[in-house]
């Protein structure tokens, strides 16, 4: 039985030209689509203008008065570290107050959250 090398050719080449243009046309749509999503998400951020902020007066840094050490030490880091941003940047920052925030979601949590909720 003799087999016909061009018939073969043939259909290798047809099958790769499918192949190869349906992964082109895949390529297309999704980028198309993350586009059309892009322009969605930017046009609702831009709907709601938000505004500009008024520099704040500088005051000079005053905190809550703690009755536990290390309360007094979290306040004394947080003030140098906003001391030491300030001289960076040339400009004077105030600390009005400090409290705890409300205690949030594990490390894991917020990633999985982000991973799950992030567009393609």
């Amino acid at each position: 039985m003799q087999m016909d090398w061009s018939y073969v050719f043939t259909v290798v080449l047809t099958g790769l030209v499918v192949v190869f243009l349906g992964l082109v046309l895949l390529i297309a749509a999704i980028t198309i689509m993350g586009k059309i999503f892009e322009a969605l998400k930017t046009s609702k951020k831009d709907a709601k203008p938000v505004p500009a902020a008024k520099p704040a007066k500088p005051t000079p840094a005053t905190a809550p008065v703690s009755s536990s050490a290390d309360d007094d030490e979290v306040i004394a880091v947080i003030a140098a570290a906003v001391a030491a941003m300030a001289e960076a940047d040339g400009t004077v920052y105030a600390i009005k107050s400090v409290k705890r925030s409300a205690p949030r979601r594990n490390a894991w949590g917020a990633a999985a959250r982000s991973e799950m909720t992030s567009s393609f």
